[in-house]
């Protein structure tokens, strides 16, 4: 065994970051996150943007800087303090490099695609092929403090900067899915027309409605699969489902000026009593799943009813709340059966047969010296 190799196997591996690290990482992923929603208000609301270089590309592009030069900094402060080349990436970051390098490719493939084909107005600016490679990158950037918590934090539950991550890419992916979030622009404010079946015009009558109980669904998926995954981290902690939920919810709010405003700060309120009767009664992961998107998606609604924007009859409005629920129940299926299969481990498998490798490569190389002398 040459020097070199005794001095790896000498180094442990890669240690975690701090908390007061990851708490920058997840704060930093906030700001990008509200760049986004930032760049996405000035589309809706803002007429008259026909160039890539405007103020609110500064604002999301800039926050993106920060954060990527700040894992950067965490880079190079490993490197200073002589940890092995293999594993200058902190454990957890080295996805959200790949992520920063994916962003500013992405970044500057979408400056060329809108000065080759202009601005997007509508719904194909969320389809965008270069804005799809950005919400990519943003993903495993945002999600870097998160994975950094399972490889820190042995037991219990999540931390916050794990809870916080997740919500940041929660909220990016709901953006992404603006055009059917029920936050953004609810379906259940169209009323149902009554045309029989059969009749012409019933199809295109019924589609507003249709395209209404796809974004309950889908809402319910963006709220629910977030929650199951902190849980496989090993558990929520009081407050987290109200963190999941403002972070879809008012931003999604924002986007329409707050026309909806009312219905998302219901939803936050209902996921703030959850939260408190999760702290009480400790339910397990399954019942949160059922009881999260009933209780948030009816709160959105009766909020939409508070303000005399509910246009939907009870019978569809009552099995919206019943179809989440069950999509609740089916989404926490598939994460137990995930759970059997590839169960979600602190560190990799492989991590400790290669510090016993290490450590039996040492003692075999001082037995040889040894046995020299």
């Amino acid at each position: 065994m040459t020097d070199m190799a005794i001095e790896a196997a000498r180094s442990p591996r890669s240690a975690p970051t701090s908390v007061g690290a990851d708490a920058v990482t997840a704060t930093l992923g906030v700001a990008v996150v509200g760049g986004v929603y930032a760049d996405g208000w000035a589309h809706v609301n803002v007429g008259g943007l026909e160039t890539f270089f405007t103020p609110w590309h500064l604002v999301l592009y800039s926050s993106f800087t920060v954060l990527s030069l700040w894992v950067a900094a965490l880079v190079w402060h490993r490197r200073s303090r002589g940890t092995s080349p293999t594993s200058l990436a902190p454990p957890g970051y080295g996805l959200g490099l790949i992520g920063i390098a994916a962003f500013a490719v992405g970044g500057l493939l979408d400056m060329l695609w809108h000065l080759a084909f202009g601005i997007e107005a509508g719904l194909d600016a969320l389809v965008s092929p270069t804005h799809l490679v950005l919400l990519g990158g943003g993903a495993l950037l945002l999600s870097s403090a998160a994975r950094s918590d399972r490889f820190r934090n042995s037991g219990g539950p999540a931390g916050w900067t794990a809870v916080i991550s997740i919500a940041s890419v929660a909220s990016l992916g709901s953006f992404f899915l603006s055009y059917v979030s029920v936050f953004v622009e609810p379906g259940a404010v169209t009323a149902l027309t009554a045309i029989p079946e059969g009749a012409p015009g019933h199809q295109a009558a019924e589609l507003p409605s249709t395209a209404g109980l796809g974004g309950y669904l889908i809402t319910t998926m963006v709220l629910v699969v977030p929650l199951l995954l902190i849980c496989r981290l090993g558990g929520t902690r009081p407050g987290t489902t109200t963190v999941l939920t403002a972070a879809v919810a008012l931003p999604g709010a924002a986007l329409t000026d707050f026309r909806y405003i009312w219905p998302a700060v219901a939803s936050v309120v209902a996921a703030l009593l959850l939260d408190l009767g999760f702290r009480a009664w400790r339910w397990p992961s399954r019942t949160i799943a059922i009881s999260v998107p009933p209780a948030i998606l009816g709160a959105q609604l009766v909020g939409l009813a508070s303000t005399g924007d509910l246009a939907w009859p009870v019978s569809l409005w009552t099995g919206v709340i019943a179809l989440a629920a069950m999509m609740g129940y089916a989404l926490s299926l598939l994460s137990s059966t995930l759970d059997k299969q590839e169960p979600l481990s602190r560190a990799e498998p492989h991590d400790h047969a290669i510090e016993a490798r290490n450590r039996n490569g040492i003692a075999h190389d001082h037995s040889r010296r040894a046995a020299r002398q």
